[in-house]
């Protein structure tokens, strides 16, 4: 896509040199599915550094959110582009609209060239504009039963009694469609000049994690699960994926962390967030709406998440039925509190990473993969996804794990699993030949093989003395 001419990035012809002083102490490593990419520098030269090694994952992932985007919202790519250029690109500050031309250079000085700032300010912003989607739906009478996209996963945290050492663990699984899933195996170590030290998950050519898995050296583990049927936002608040990179990079408590999500929310990719800090053991969840938010905090406890909102104030803010009991997030959460207290205090990463893989649905009461259990799996389910709009047999659900606890996060380190944590894989070619009502995604919908639980660490670089 073309940009105009005062909307280029600068810095897109480096020479030779150039680009070897910007890339210095760069790099890139493949390793059981991920590709985890270490990033420092100033904003153009940690943007440059993540279009430049990872200039082909982002042409790749731009198409399959481009095919993705058309046929289940029928929204064409100009529609994303447009309103990231519209809503989110005046709201952000210069540190981040550098960064972002950063990336579009990177990608050109790897002679990939048909990718604009547009569609890289549009891939940032791309929950944001899920959001927004649906929110001019909810103008136009068009609702469902509920709505706002279909980003859910399954995660906790928990501390004090709750854990076998009295200290933090936070674990994780992402739900996304498959089409676009494969593209969320970037792990990013990042050390920007200004601003804490940080890893997080994320897909190539963002600034953001996306799927909001972070550990940051000021102390602070954050996870989140989106809220079911949201369809509030407001188009003159900041978009969601700045506030979260801005969170994650400058805040060194709860407070400040809260603070920052809170502050002129536009509502987009509306969460529950599980944020911990290392170094008091305290725990805390965030429901954040669009205009109304809940925050409960603990040192001796466990919050859930399963795509729920359990606040009224947020509750508000939804379409949802929460009385029907045979729903995902009702019955993963009723699974949560049974798991939470069974593994009072012995719970440790080891059984987290179980957790993960957990496939007991409380309706049911089966043992049996499917769109209520921990480890979901959607396109193994002939009731579909209704929650978030998907049709019987949808090829998405859990496609990875990560787990850490207060002693792995003082390091930068945690655990992380690519493919489903139950290890099952999604073999895309049998899977169309079985619903060939899923074809219109063949041309970009690859299998998820699942490798084995990796751990990732920056030590020493983070070794500093925490509780």
């Amino acid at each position: 896509m073309t940009t105009t001419p005062d909307l280029n990035p600068e810095h897109e012809s480096p020479n030779a040199a150039e680009i070897e002083r910007i890339l210095a102490n760069s790099w890139r490593v493949d390793v059981n599915g991920w590709i985890y990419t270490r990033l420092h520098g100033d904003p153009h030269q940690m943007g440059f550094q993540n279009g430049y090694l990872l200039a082909h994952e982002i042409e790749s992932m731009l198409e399959r959110i481009k095919l993705y985007v058309e046929g289940a919202y029928k929204r064409n790519w100009r529609f994303f582009c447009e309103t990231g250029m519209q809503l989110y690109w005046p709201k952000l500050p210069e540190e981040y609209r550098t960064e972002i031309k950063g990336v579009v250079a990177g990608t050109r000085a790897r002679q990939v060239s048909n990718i604009g700032l547009e569609d890289i300010v549009a891939l940032n912003g791309f929950f944001d504009t899920v959001s927004y989607h649906y929110w001019l739906r909810a103008k136009e009478g068009q609702t469902p039963s509920a709505s706002g996209g279909e980003e859910h996963c399954s995660a906790f945290i928990a501390t004090g009694e709750s854990t076998k050492d009295g200290k933090i663990i936070l674990a994780h699984n992402t739900w996304f469609w498959y089409l676009w899933a494969v593209g969320y195996n970037i792990i990013v170590d990042a050390s920007p000049t200004s601003g804490n030290e940080f890893l997080m998950q994320t897909c190539p050519g963002i600034i953001c994690s996306g799927t909001d898995w972070y550990l940051s050296k000021s102390g602070l583990v954050v996870a989140e699960t989106t809220i079911s049927g949201m369809t509030t936002f407001n188009p003159r608040g900041t978009p969601y994926f700045m506030r979260a990179r801005r969170a994650i990079q400058y805040a060194k408590t709860v407070d400040e962390w809260v603070t920052t999500m809170v502050k002129d929310n536009n509502g987009g990719y509306a969460n529950d967030w599980l944020i911990g800090d290392i170094k008091t053991g305290e725990v805390a969840c965030l429901e954040l709406g669009t205009f109304n938010y809940d925050l409960d905090r603990t040192f001796d406890g466990a919050f859930m998440g399963s795509n729920v909102a359990t606040s009224e104030k947020v509750r508000g803010e939804t379409a949802l039925d929460y009385g029907e009991m045979s729903a995902s997030h009702t019955a993963r959460r009723e699974r949560w509190k049974q798991i939470m207290e069974s593994s009072r205090g012995i719970l440790d990463v080891g059984v987290a990473r179980k957790f993960l893989a957990d496939h007991h649905d409380t309706h049911s009461g089966s043992e049996r993969p499917n769109r209520n259990t921990i480890c979901g799996h959607v396109e193994l389910d002939n009731r579909g996804y209704p929650e978030w709009e998907q049709r019987p047999y949808s090829p998405m659900g859990a496609h990875d794990g990560k787990v850490t606890s207060g002693d792995l996060a003082s390091t930068g380190a945690f655990w992380a699993h690519w493919g489903a944590p139950c290890d099952t894989p999604f073999i895309a070619d049998s899977f169309l030949n079985q619903h060939p009502e899923h074809n219109w995604q063949k041309p970009r919908l690859r299998s998820i093989e699942p490798y084995p639980w990796t751990l990732f660490s920056t030590y020493p670089k983070w070794a500093t003395s925490r509780i």
